[in-house]
């Protein structure tokens, strides 16, 4: 009898557990944002690892950098679309994590789409950047 009881709580718990809401909000993601670590292809990017910074106003205004513009998050992906007048095209990343206090995005795109010149890249080489982040 015990190990039915164990098994139905275990079963509850695995399900609850399952049911779990991992949706995001735009509200989470609002604030000022250092990058910590970046890679790309899997490689630790030491020089760059904490140039980033990112700031996403309740208003869907985001700085980048030096970079401005429009944000705006669809379930867990996130569009950085750059002011119109500059050549900067707009970048789409995945939120792949998220715990109030950091987040790691992940986007696919070029060297060149990306902006920096990465060893061992070719400028029009796809590449996923991995890049993690801890609100300051």
């Amino acid at each position: 009898m015990k190990t039915i009881r164990l098994a139905i709580l275990m079963s509850s718990v695995l399900f609850f557990n399952s049911c779990k809401d991992n949706s995001i909000s735009p509200v989470d993601l609002t604030g000022d944002w250092q990058s910590k670590s970046i890679y790309v292809k899997g490689k630790l990017q030491e020089d760059i690892s904490t140039s980033t910074w990112l700031l996403l106003k309740k208003d869907n205004v985001f700085q980048r950098n030096y970079v401005t513009g429009k944000w705006s998050l669809n379930e867990h992906n996130l569009e950085l679309a750059p002011i119109a007048d500059i050549s900067i095209h707009p970048m789409n990343y995945k939120v792949v994590d998220y715990s109030g206090d950091s987040m790691t995005l992940q986007i696919t795109l070029t060297e060149k789409e990306y902006g920096w010149d990465f060893e061992d890249v070719e400028p029009d080489e796809l590449i996923t950047v991995t890049e993690m982040y801890s609100k300051k």
